[in-house]
């Protein structure tokens, strides 16, 4: 940064710093971030001045050009943040001592950076003017305009950290400890003594964390809120980064991830709070995310194991597999590398067998194993183990789940993979195929067409978990709903929500419209709504109804944050363990729900987010439906339903607009045009007859409107096919015929009276 400009930032911020401050009541940081011990063991830590206008002071800790926090929500692509500890004691750390302030103001419909925010430096002091508020139960202040910043002075000392143990912050399971952590929140600490036990790369590999323990085994996560974690193959967003090229750097980050085993002597950073525990939420506890390279202070370095490659991905129960690795050691040599595994899901990770690997010839590093053949279905589970001279041990994959080393898997299928190896997980991460180009065939579930979500996924019929994924990329505008279809793609993570990048699409020309029903949930079930049960059903088409036939869901809590709102069985439920979130009416680079449903929790979202293409509804806590289905979906930490359009709310007790002109695919249309159905009598009471000019046996399937399946039967072709429907009620029915290779043939209107 020029100094002239900042000169000039001082300047403005001292005319504007007496202009309506005077009459916002000064809070200390200290006073702002303190919870009383009660508070806290009562699972409460919640500022006492949370929702209220305040106005404090701070020294900043870290320089703004460090804060590397993209976001498509604020103007230029990225979100700055500004750390301050309170003036007392010149800026010494202790608890309830600092604070996180957002960098941003609102501005119509616009979040705006702050130019101070992005430009001050460690040891400025700054006034802030803004409203309490919390992200996921971390506390910061929020300016609500741009005279709400205001740089005081440049000359304050530069705070140092504090000394704190990770067991003040978490225990070993990475749970939250809120009577001695929430203290450190928003504070520059250092932790000592610590080892990597879990290295975890996401958003497609430009971004890293990692978590260490400590002595005691008490975890925590070091994160990447700052440049300083950010991997080479990461694009700097900040204008202000000194990792930018424009200031002379390489435009990447340039951070070396450790591997697991490694130790630390210490690590500096700021915390922050991803709340879980008694709170309810699903986060990570506090974290430590370090904001300059010289926070990382390592020890010694055990052996790092690299591009594990394994041939082929899915075997077929004739094949062998061979696993190839590179293994090398920084600081000495590799005395061995082995392969552990099992074909027995019940076995222990510790009582896996072990294969050691060989050397390929002409090589120093590389390594390789080949696993015996295994039956039709079974899931094989294996990890790899290097040991240098100084017995120091590194493994692959990182980390543990459930107090059990991670491991990666595969399933011997018949004839290659299907979605369910893609999305199936042991341990609640990543596809075990990221990164990989993959094959497999789905029936369309959702379409980029009028009248539906405007995001397309598939979803294998055989399967009624693990089975679906959202479809990215080329060729994709041209399906329609029902269709098969084989997709060719990289699969991603996006954001920890699993999709495949499409550069190949066909269609099979097979039409199912039957095969794909709905997997029926209770949206108050705790057991179900388990971040760990959900995962099975990511991208899928799911239901939720209430478990007592003839009951209705209803909206527990019509507005979130973002446009969500949640539904459950009672009224009153509004927690994430007996109500399940619902999204509608936004479209953006981080939100990817239905611009066809009508019932959103605001009507700014309209012409917000996209544009709606039917009028908004207001969300209610009075309103109440047989059933509410979509795609689930995951973002933010949290599963949700997407619903498609408005017939995926079934039973609603308001009036919504009828979905009538969903583009139906043109597949079966020319192949069945001459086959002729007749259903009589119609309207019919007990029997009804159908009679078919197919010549080929078909099955009859007959659905109410709400999409449910009453009766299902099979059709003798060229002959009168009576059936029994007295036990259907009174209504209007829809018949579809379909062939034995899945194809529509023809849909009929039934009323029974």
């Amino acid at each position: 940064m020029k100094m002239k400009n900042y000169f000039t930032l001082l300047l403005t911020a001292l005319v504007c710093s007496g202009v309506a401050a005077q009459t916002v009541p000064y809070v200390s940081i200290h006073d702002i971030q303190y919870v009383s011990p009660t508070n806290l063991a009562n699972c409460v830590d919640s500022s006492q001045y949370e929702n209220q206008l305040i106005r404090t002071r701070g020294i900043v800790i870290v320089d703004g050009g460090r804060v590397e926090v993209p976001s498509s929500a604020v103007q230029g692509g990225f979100r700055p943040f500004m750390y301050i500890v309170d003036t007392a004691a010149a800026g010494q750390m202790g608890p309830f001592k600092a604070v996180e302030v957002a960098g941003w103001y609102p501005s119509g419909n616009q979040q705006v950076p702050h130019p101070i925010a992005w430009q001050v430096v460690a040891g400025d002091v700054v006034e802030v003017i803004g409203l309490v508020k919390n992200f996921n139960r971390n506390t910061q202040i929020e300016p609500q305009q741009f005279s709400h910043i205001n740089l005081i002075s440049s000359n304050a000392p530069v705070p140092q950290p504090a000394v704190v143990s990770v067991g003040q912050l978490n225990d070993q399971n990475r749970v939250n400890q809120l009577p001695t952590g929430e203290q450190w929140e928003g504070a520059f600490v250092e932790i000592q003594n610590v080892t990597v036990v879990n290295v975890d790369f996401f958003a497609n590999g430009t971004r890293v964390s990692f978590d260490v323990v400590d002595a005691n085994g008490n975890r925590i996560n070091v994160s990447d809120r700052f440049i300083a974690q950010r991997l080479p193959t990461y694009q700097v967003t900040n204008p202000n980064s000194p990792y930018a090229t424009i200031n002379g750097g390489p435009g990447t980050g340039l951070f070396q991830p450790p591997v697991v085993g490694a130790f630390y002597q210490k690590i500096k950073g700021i915390i922050l709070h991803s709340a879980n525990g008694c709170t309810g939420l699903n986060g990570r506890g506090y974290e430590l995310n370090p904001f300059d390279s010289t926070h990382y202070v390592l020890g010694a370095t055990p052996p790092v194991i690299s591009d594990k490659q394994r041939v082929p991905p899915v075997p077929n129960p004739t094949q062998q597999v061979k696993i190839t690795f590179t293994a090398n050691d920084p600081d000495g040599t590799v005395a061995n590398a082995k392969v552990f595994w099992s074909s027995n899901l019940s076995v222990p990770v510790a009582q896996f067998d072990s294969i050691t690997a060989t050397l390929k010839p002409g090589t120093t590093d590389e390594y390789e194993v080949t696993l015996p053949s295994q039956p039709l279905n079974t899931v094989v589970r294996y990890y790899i183990r290097a040991t240098d001279n100084q017995g120091n041990v590194s493994r692959l994959p990182t980390g543990n789940f459930n107090n059990e080393p991670r491991v990666f898997h595969y399933t011997v299928r018949a004839s290659g993979m299907v979605i369910p190896d893609i999305q199936y997980v042991l341990d609640g991460g990543d596809s075990p195929y990221r990164g990989q180009q993959v094959t497999v065939k789905g029936i369309v579930t959702s379409t980029a067409k009028d009248q539906d979500m405007g995001y397309v996924y598939i979803q294998d019929p055989d399967y009624n978990e693990w089975s679906g994924i959202w479809l990215v990329g080329v060729g994709l505008f041209d399906l329609f709903r029902h269709e098969e279809v084989q997709v060719t793609g990289v699969v991603e993570e996006f954001f920890n929500y699993t999709r495949l990048q499409v550069v190949n699409v066909q269609k099979t020309g097979k039409l199912d419209s039957t095969s794909i029903q709905p997997v029926v949930l209770n949206p108050s079930d705790s057991a179900t709504l388990h971040p760990l049960n959900m995962e099975k059903y990511e991208g899928m088409l799911v239901r939720f109804q209430h478990p007592t036939t003839g009951q209705k869901i209803r909206i527990s809590e019509p507005k979130l944050t973002f446009g969500e709102y949640r539904i459950a069985t009672q009224a009153g439920f509004t927690s994430p363990n007996n109500s399940f979130r619902v999204h509608a009416g936004r479209q953006s680079n981080t939100a990817f729900s239905s611009l066809w449903v009508q019932p959103v929790t605001d009507t700014i979202y309209a012409t917000v987010d996209g544009v709606m293409n039917v009028p908004p509804i207001v969300t209610s806590d009075t309103m109440t439906f047989d059933a509410v289905q979509g795609i689930v979906f995951f973002s933010f930490s949290n599963f949700k339903l997407h619903p498609r359009a408005n017939d995926d709310f079934i039973g609603a007790n308001f009036p919504m607009l009828p979905v009538t002109d969903r583009p139906r695919s043109p597949i079966n249309v020319r192949e069945y045009e001459h086959v002729r159905v007749s259903l009589y009598p119609n309207p019919a009471h007990d029997i009804l007859n159908i009679t078919s000019s197919a010549n080929e046996h078909v099955m009859a399937t007959i659905t109410d409107l709400q999409g449910r399946v009453v009766k299902r039967f099979e059709i003798q072709p060229f002959e009168v096919n009576t059936y029994d429907i007295s036990a259907l009620k009174a209504g209007v029915y829809l018949v579809t015929l379909v062939s034995k290779s899945g194809n529509v043939m023809g849909n009929s209107k039934l009323v029974v009276q």
